[in-house]
């Protein structure tokens, strides 16, 4: 349950990413998009890493702590969808939710990979 906590305060932390997106996006266009989902998919890979680390079943198991870690970002989708043009649904929606669980996937899977050859060491 603390994991599963923490990993949603971590998650509200994302939403600085979306600023800085949109900030970058004011000044260089699209383009400026681009290095925000790049940050924003390191944030939530170190995230879940550090959340899932030690656990060898980690990609299968920590479903609900992955998706505590992303459901700010899920939901936040959700007034996008309704309020925005296709165009920024298209291209933020898929930055969004490619870095967000792209991430947090790859965080688990790294770790649990991790965890499994530390064992497989001992």
């Amino acid at each position: 349950m603390s994991k599963t906590l923490i990993a949603f305060f971590l998650g509200l932390f994302s939403f600085f990413f979306m600023f800085v997106g949109e900030t970058l996006s004011h000044y260089f266009g699209d383009v400026g998009l681009v290095p925000a989902f790049i940050l924003m998919a390191m944030y939530f890979f170190v995230c879940q890493f550090f959340l899932s680390r030690g656990n060898p079943n980690a990609f299968p198991k920590d479903w609900p702590i992955m998706l505590a870690l992303d459901a700010v970002l899920l939901l936040a989708l959700i007034p996008m969808a309704i309020l925005e043009t296709q165009e920024v649904i298209l291209y933020q929606g898929s930055g969004i939710l490619l870095s967000c669980c792209g991430g947090t996937l790859a965080g688990a899977f790294a770790a649990s990979k991790a965890a499994q050859r530390k064992a497989a060491r001992k």
